[in-house]
């Protein structure tokens, strides 16, 4: 967990930070001295899973959703630039992300104390300066981390791949956006069926809702003229800011019917809004579930009506027992 968090708030304020996000981007800002690099073919990234931020960040989220929506918060005010592997995500600082903790001259806001001169130095073994100060923690435990802001410095947050290799065929999890406004967040596959130009229609839902696809059934789905005008409906019903992300979440609805059609696109067409709500909601809504609901609703109905019968004086000798003779 995270001990100490260094917020300027006269840059939050300025940059229109709220409280989370200038929270989250103290955190951020000193990751890159104890996260692992990552070399990709768009430059150096640092690792930083969504589950890292919610273990040293408790305060802030314990939602991975949250966290990464608050990423794409600081991505957007221009302070950060995320990335992605197949099972982790990436950022690097930006230019004016390091104006956080300095002036405008470029010098620091905060520098380390110096000795005034002339000053003589106290020696460490004085009494001014014990080296010694009650009993002493191990070493690695809470009360002396190895390092002195986060309780882990061990970085491989959930993945054993080589980081430091660029990686070929990159498969976000679903619900994840494998593009973003400014073009692909991650390399498409060469082999991936469809249209590949990010400047089409319907690039960013299919590239979403195909990755998704393979990564749940280990297979491109099939593309032709009807998928594609499938595609078009979808984002003209759900318009083309949420209509990828939903595409993807799709794929994630453990749902009898959908899974015996392979989570085709008719079906995600079909319900297009529903989908749309349980991915804003994050509640998947299948079969069982309604049943559970409908049963859990009649229990209620019947309780509410036999209330009433007994406030009437309706109610009926049980039926079962012998009247007294």
């Amino acid at each position: 967990m995270q001990y100490t968090l260094t917020i300027n708030q006269h840059k939050a304020l300025e940059w229109g930070l709220n409280a989370q996000q200038a929270m989250l981007f103290a955190f951020v800002y000193e990751c890159p001295s104890w996260t692992k690099p990552v070399t990709t073919i768009g430059g150096v990234y640092f690792t930083l899973s969504k589950s890292k931020i919610t273990e040293e960040l408790p305060l802030l989220t314990d939602k991975p959703d949250t966290a990464y929506r608050l990423l794409k918060a600081l991505e957007v005010a221009g302070l950060i630039e995320l990335s992605s592997t197949n099972s982790i995500t990436l950022f690097r600082l930006t230019p004016k992300a390091t104006e956080w903790n300095r002036k405008v001259d470029g010098s620091e806001k905060y520098p380390t104390q110096r000795q005034a001169p002339g000053r003589k130095k106290i020696r460490s073994t004085s009494e001014k300066n014990p080296t010694r100060v009650g009993k002493k923690s191990e070493a690695g435990s809470e009360k002396n981390p190895t390092n002195q802001v986060t309780s882990n410095q061990v970085t491989n947050q959930g993945t054993s791949q080589d980081l430091h290799a660029a990686p070929a065929a990159p498969s976000p999890p679903a619900g994840m956006v494998v593009v973003a406004d400014n073009g692909p967040r991650c390399a498409i596959p060469p082999d991936m069926p469809g249209p590949k130009d990010p400047a089409c229609k319907t690039f960013k839902a299919w590239a979403n809702y195909a990755m998704a696809y393979r990564k749940r059934y280990s297979t491109w789905p099939v593309w032709n003229a009807k998928v594609a005008g499938q595609v078009g409906q979808l984002i003209d019903r759900l318009g083309a800011d949420v209509a990828h992300h939903v595409a993807a979440y799709y794929l994630t609805v453990n749902d009898a019917r959908l899974i015996n059609g392979c989570h085709g696109l008719g079906d995600l067409l079909a319900k297009a809004e529903s989908y749309h709500t349980q991915w804003t909601t994050n509640r998947q809504m299948n079969a069982t579930t309604a049943r559970q609901l409908e049963q859990t609703q009649a229990n209620v109905n019947a309780a509410h009506q036999a209330a009433e019968h007994i406030r009437n004086g309706e109610a009926k000798p049980n039926a079962f027992l012998r009247p007294n003779r």
